[in-house]
């Protein structure tokens, strides 16, 4: 009798230990597929291309993103960019804060969304006499996530951005000229999530 006591034990247990096993993947699939609740971190790529620069650069940054809902999340990013204006360096050091809204219904791995918001731009300005100033923009675009599982994503953003312009004042104009620094940004990150 008491061997029979065992084995109904372990069956038990062995069934409960499958009915937990089978839930936890049933939960793993149903939120491996797009956005969730909570916060994810990211490192990413940077293109910038304003207006008035000579040529776009890349950089490097991290954003961080709190998702509000399935469809809202709230991103902060920081990058770190070099520009030159007609020989003009410009070291430009973007915060951005923006509001993210996801197109598509939960459940899908591809999650495009719209994003708009703004941003305050640290910028040191190489000359004769170094300048630094911080200036502001918004900012609007949109972009694309694709989810690999619940935890990892990918994504890649275009924005374009309506900053304020860069004086600049040096020995061949001593009053000062300013440099447009509207223009976009194209980014591509990898997130994990909490």
């Amino acid at each position: 009798m008491n061997a029979y006591r065992r084995l109904v034990f372990f069956m038990l247990l062995a069934a409960g230990f499958s009915a937990v096993r089978s839930a936890r993947a049933q939960f793993d699939a149903e939120e491996s597929h797009g956005p969730r609740p909570g916060l994810s971190v990211g490192a990413r790529a940077a293109y910038y291309r304003p207006k008035d620069a000579d040529h776009g650069d890349l950089a490097e940054g991290a954003q961080v993103r709190y998702h509000l809902t399935r469809r809202w999340a709230l991103e902060g990013s920081a990058d770190l960019r070099q520009d030159v204006f007609g020989g003009t360096k410009v070291d430009v050091v973007p915060l951005q804060l923006s509001v993210l809204i996801y197109l598509m219904p939960h459940g899908y791995k591809v999650a495009p969304y719209i994003l708009a918001g703004g941003g305050w731009y640290y910028t040191h300005v190489y000359a004769p006499t170094d300048s630094y100033e911080f200036r502001f923009g918004p900012h609007a675009g949109g972009g694309v996530e694709f989810y690999l599982d619940s935890a990892w994503s990918f994504d890649g953003s275009y924005r374009y951005l309506w900053n304020e312009d860069i004086h600049s004042r040096d020995a061949g104009h001593p009053l000062g000229r300013n440099f447009t620094d509207k223009g976009f940004m194209l980014t591509a990150a990898v997130n994990y999530s909490f």
